[in-house]
């Protein structure tokens, strides 16, 4: 748009221009044919005309150049920002703002970014020192994570975070992307290696499970989706959900998460998806999972993974009854020390 102007006016100062060279032309022209005509023409006549075609030809010269520096008032400022003024005297607000999600007291942090002072402070820390994210002119990080977290956890629009944090839509989608892109820089940091209970563990409540790494169950996101798939997405409850495959170790840190699932997909579908995808879920043979689904029971088949050390993983689920009579075994024992204990 702005190399069409510019061609634009460029044609009308050449056209204008050139008009200027032939009136000087015509004019040289006039005055030869005056000397020649010597004393039967007027030349006061013919040079009073020629200075007020002259004049007449200068006013639209000036017109077009006062037109060309002349800005547009309704030209619509560049993405749409507010003037630097404007930002400064907004600052106190977005401090404001922060403090308020921030620095009161956890309960207002968690109803808000679904994290405590302390959780919200450390995701900070790990932005700052190990994926880079740093204080922009009149954003800081702190504002960046919350504005974030604000759209993750309750699923806002950009309009209403943008809105509250007295920001542009276009800023609260910039940050949004710049912090996501960072948090999945953190995968292993967040997604840990899990350790199975050994033989010597003595914490009462794993000292059953020898072997076991953790505990993976489904749960129900709600979601928005459109109207035509409305019924793949609704679960047993009637609600419009994603059933999501979540699995941690034994000090409720996360594993694996697989999302994306409609919500009325059933559980074991969704772990054998889990375990037969390239980059899925993978269980070493001799432990285990906790995991409840529907009163089902599962065994377990093993393959190779060959882009790994030589380890065996899980790759089939199907029902089995040793596992159900190796379940019972194990209750009515811990029972049976419950009740003499």
């Amino acid at each position: 748009m702005k190399l069409l102007e510019y061609e634009d006016r460029r044609a009308k100062l050449q056209l204008a221009t050139s008009l200027h060279e032939a009136d000087k032309a015509e004019w040289r022209n006039i005055t030869q044919k005056v000397d020649r005509e010597g004393e039967e023409s007027t030349p006061v006549l013919i040079l009073l005309e020629q200075v007020l075609k002259n004049l007449r030809i200068n006013l639209l010269l000036v017109s077009m150049l006062l037109t060309m520096i002349r800005p547009n008032p309704n030209k619509r400022k560049r993405g749409g920002r507010d003037a630097p003024e404007k930002l400064i005297e907004s600052i106190p607000y977005h401090v404001k703002q922060l403090d308020r999600l921030v620095r009161v007291n956890d309960k207002s942090c968690i109803d808000n970014l679904r994290m405590d002072r302390n959780t919200f402070g450390r995701l900070c820390r790990l932005l700052r020192d190990r994926v880079g994210l740093i204080d922009q002119k009149f954003v800081t990080v702190e504002e960046q994570v919350a504005m974030f977290l604000c759209i993750l956890s309750h699923h806002k629009k950009t309009r209403i975070v943008g809105h509250n944090f007295m920001r542009s839509s276009q800023t609260v989608s910039k940050y949004m992307h710049i912090v996501l892109r960072g948090i999945l820089t953190l995968n292993e940091v967040f997604l840990v290696k899990p350790e199975p209970v050994d033989d010597a563990c003595t914490d009462p409540r794993w000292s059953w499970f020898k072997g076991c790494l953790g505990a993976l169950e489904g749960t129900y996101i709600n979601v928005r989706v459109p109207i035509a798939d409305t019924p793949r997405y609704r679960n047993r409850k009637g609600q419009v959900t994603t059933n999501t495959l979540a699995v941690c170790d034994r000090r409720l840190r996360f594993v694996y998460v697989l999302p994306g699932w409609e919500g009325s997909a059933g559980d074991s579908r969704i772990l054998r998806d889990a375990i037969s995808r390239p980059l899925g879920l993978k269980v070493p043979k001799g432990v285990n999972f906790l995991f409840f689904i529907d009163n089902a029971k599962h065994k377990y088949d093993y393959i190779f993974d060959n882009e790994e050390p030589v380890v065996h993983t899980i790759n089939v689920v199907s029902p089995t009854a040793l596992w159900t009579k190796k379940r019972d075994d194990l209750a009515a024992a811990m029972w049976g020390q419950r009740m003499n204990g």
